[in-house]
């Protein structure tokens, strides 16, 4: 019994983990293509952001940095192609 409610809570915690990772790569994706859609550096970027839209950014990345370091590797590995 104890077991079995461990696999289904380590179950549910990787579910979620995949859907944090899939809305950061979806994040991820549309800031970056936003940014080069602008033609501006990442500096630049960050610079011309209101505030609202820093803290919003803050707020996305920072609530959830293991899956969005997941999600960052995998767009970065999925995109190397195409840099080069």
């Amino acid at each position: 019994m104890n077991y079995t409610l461990g696999i289904l809570a380590a179950a549910s915690l990787v579910l979620v983990f995949a859907i944090m990772v899939r809305v950061q790569y979806g994040y991820i994706s549309q800031l970056r293509g936003q940014r080069h859609k602008t033609g501006s550096e990442q500096n630049t970027y960050y610079e011309k952001m209101t505030f609202e839209e820093e803290q919003l950014h803050y707020n996305q990345q920072g609530g959830f940095w293991p899956a969005s370091l997941v999600a960052s590797i995998i767009y970065k590995a999925r995109h190397k192609k195409a840099a080069h």
